[in-house]
């Protein structure tokens, strides 16, 4: 072998050398790449679980604050709904009692009226001319 065959074999092999060590890096490279995309995918998944954790019970204790309120508001509802019957049945006695009242003083009119006719008719009787 020539001078020239050996330094190009030489070559040859620190090329492929070069090329071998550059292929295991790259290779190397890619797969540290990869673990890190790894651990950011768990790590991201992880903080997704807990912050959906977190929404659940921020939703759950928001639902249950809802519910509370929405107990009081119905007893609120009802305390007025009550009230509100208290005072129909008020006004209604009040207005049987006006209009027994009112019965009554009509009554009352009504007889005087009929004592004033009596009185009248007594007056006429006295004080017309004697028929003939």
């Amino acid at each position: 072998m020539t001078e020239y065959e050996a330094a190009t074999l030489a070559t040859r092999y620190a090329a492929l050398v070069i090329a071998a060590l550059l292929g295991s890096t790259q290779c190397g490279l890619i797969w540290i790449g990869l673990r890190f995309m790894r651990r950011a995918a768990e790590s991201r998944d992880k903080g997704l679980k807990q912050q959906g954790e977190a929404d659940d019970k921020r939703h759950k204790e928001a639902m249950e604050a809802e519910a509370d309120r929405h107990a009081e508001v119905m007893q609120g509802f009802e305390r007025q709904e009550r009230e509100s019957d208290r005072r129909h049945a008020e006004a209604m006695e009040a207005a049987e009692r006006r209009e027994r009242e009112s019965l009554r003083r009509h009554e009352e009119s009504m007889a005087a009226l009929d004592a004033q006719r009596k009185g009248m008719e007594t007056l006429i009787e006295r004080t017309a001319p004697p028929r003939a």
